[in-house]
């Protein structure tokens, strides 16, 4: 027994497609592993669409710089406050 294939198409007694077993047993395993990725991608596709809705009901985040400015803004307001504060104590203990 042969572990080749050999297919005669036009009849000439030449086989124009001649495949062994190693190489159907490669081409089977090329196809399942595709047909495996293409599977698990395709999972992975819908994962991330679900993680996209729902990142899209999460409230927006404030940006870093707005609250670095917010920060700065409010430091400077208790500076002069406590320099406004300062002034009516000295008022109210006369120094």
């Amino acid at each position: 027994m042969s572990n080749e294939l050999d297919e005669d198409i036009d009849n000439d007694r030449k086989p124009e497609l001649s495949l062994d077993l190693k190489t159907i047993i490669l081409i089977v395993g090329g196809l399942i592993s595709i047909t495996m990725t293409y599977t698990t991608l395709t999972e992975q596709i819908q994962l991330n669409k679900a993680g996209i809705e729902e990142a899209k009901k999460l409230p927006p985040q404030t940006s870093h710089d707005l609250i670095d400015q917010k920060i700065l803004f409010l430091e400077q307001h208790i500076k002069e406050q406590n320099i406004r504060l300062d002034k009516i104590e000295d008022k109210i203990y006369r120094r």
